[in-house]
């Protein structure tokens, strides 16, 4: 019984600090819960009573009304998230996995989404499940591209544009949606014809490269020719005009010297027509090749008459 009695009398002697325990404390503490921090890379989006109030909460320490009154769930904004799409994949035994081009070829297609959220608040409320829906549109969108497209073209120089093309499509989609997703690349991970025409294209695909190959060669052949030509012209060009210089400048000596002489003769025609002649003849006799034979052994020629017996 004294223990009994030393209980109640504890009891009785602390029910006033239990009241204010249960009276301060404990609500202070429930208040306190409602100080919550969003991250450097985060938006929060805050909900009161399930209806959304604010959806760009900014980096940072905030309050909100405990729960469960007011909630908040915080989304990485910047983050860049990627979906693996291959086209290929659940069509079933009864439908082809290959996608049909324009000119009814095959090709196996796999792509790769990346995407932000760009609108924290939209992705949230818009839709249930907003990937399922991006990767629906996304594969609507590539089934309608490689169906306007030929296949040779698809496999060679309409890689690129199966990359630019459906992106902004989709983008202007989901913007039309409001899903609060900002697409930022389409790349392709795996596209090929289908599997019994895959050898006959790889071939294609090797001739094609053989020949770029060698329009690259006769292309640097060509310009190397060209260079070679250009010079050989500049080398003629210039040796050319040395000569008309030189021509040029003998001509105007040669008729330099033909006016002095002319005026010379003028003035005294004797004595300068024979300096003339003289000069004339050393240059003659100059080149001249003169022979001296002796008389005696010099035969006289065979008469063309006819002897008489």
């Amino acid at each position: 019984m004294k223990l009994s009695e030393d209980i109640a009398r504890v009891l009785n002697a602390s029910r006033v600090f239990l009241w204010v325990l249960l009276l301060l404390v404990l609500p202070g503490i429930y208040l306190a819960s409602g100080f919550y921090s969003v991250g450097p890379e985060q938006r929060g989006v805050l909900y009161r009573f399930g209806r959304m109030l604010d959806d760009r909460v900014l980096p940072g320490m905030h309050y909100r009304l405990p729960w469960p009154i007011e909630r908040v769930e915080r989304l990485a904004t910047t983050a860049v998230r990627s979906i693996e799409l291959d086209l290929s994949e659940g069509a079933g035994e009864r439908l082809q996995g290959e996608l049909t081009s324009g000119d009814l070829g095959l090709a196996a297609v796999a792509l790769v989404l990346q995407y932000t959220i760009e609108g924290p608040g939209d992705f949230q409320t818009r839709v249930l499940e907003p990937e399922s829906l991006l990767r629906q549109l996304t594969r609507a969108e590539a089934i309608q591209y490689v169906a306007g497209q030929r296949i040779d073209t698809l496999l060679t120089t309409g890689r690129n544009r199966l990359q630019s093309s459906p992106r902004q499509t989709l983008q202007a989609q989901v913007r039309v949606l409001r899903l609060g997703i900002n697409v930022t690349s389409v790349q392709i991970k795996r596209l090929e014809p289908a599997e019994p025409v895959k050898r006959a294209f790889d071939e294609v695909a090797a001739a094609r490269a053989e020949k770029q190959k060698l329009i690259q060669m006769e292309r640097g052949e060509r310009s190397s020719r060209l260079a070679r030509a250009r010079g050989d012209a500049n080398q003629t060009l210039q040796r050319a005009q040395a000569y008309a210089s030189e021509r040029l400048e003998q001509a105007r000596g040669d008729y330099a010297h033909f006016t002095t002489t002319w005026r010379e003769y003028r003035r005294s025609p004797d004595i300068m027509g024979r300096r003339l002649y003289l000069e004339t003849l050393e240059t003659v006799l100059g080149r001249a090749r003169v022979t001296v034979a002796s008389p005696s052994r010099v035969q006289p020629p065979e008469s063309s008459s006819p002897r008489h017996p």
